[in-house]
């Protein structure tokens, strides 16, 4: 299991000849919690942006993500995907809102296993004093939900908790 924010950051490493691409700037996911794959930050005189496709990454692991080749990288529209920093909506600090109307918190990070490419779940924020009192708390990925311009909206009864050591 991962953290999105550990992995922001990581080199990117071409394994057939051993260059650094870039770093990870940001992961994407589908609606339904399966990773998409990851923003790049190339390297070189003039850095852009490309798109790193979850089926073309080797490995992500705890000092780089690994890959085939560099010819994986392409661009991508940033309106079709969900990011935790960029993207058609950005996870990171959306409040997330359960059906029966109360706010669980706000996601600060985003839990995945890297072998299946899917969510397992979030990271909540109730804020600084309840975070350093209380600790964050983790909710599992719930099988339905909405991902609304305002708020992550997850029927009530789907709400678990879940371990970070999971």
């Amino acid at each position: 299991m991962q953290k999105a924010q550990d992995v922001i950051g990581l080199p990117v490493l071409d394994t057939s000849s051993g260059k650094r691409i870039g770093n990870v700037k940001d992961i994407f996911f589908q609606a339904d919690g399966e990773i998409m794959g990851l923003s790049v930050e190339a390297q070189g005189l003039f850095s852009k942006v490309l798109f790193l496709s979850f089926e073309h990454i080797g490995a992500i692991g705890h000092d780089a993500v690994t890959v085939g080749t560099d010819r994986f990288l392409s661009t991508l529209d940033l309106e079709a995907v969900y990011g935790l920093y960029t993207g058609k909506k950005s996870y990171k600090g959306l409040p997330i809102i359960a059906t029966n109307g109360n706010e669980l918190g706000h996601i600060e990070d985003v839990y995945f296993l890297e072998e299946m490419g899917k969510i397992i779940g979030y990271e909540l924020s109730d804020g600084f004093f309840q975070d350093v009192t209380e600790g964050r708390k983790i909710i599992e990925h719930p099988p339905s939900l909405v991902i609304g311009e305002d708020a992550m909206i997850v029927p009530y009864d789907e709400i678990k908790e879940i371990s970070p050591n999971v």
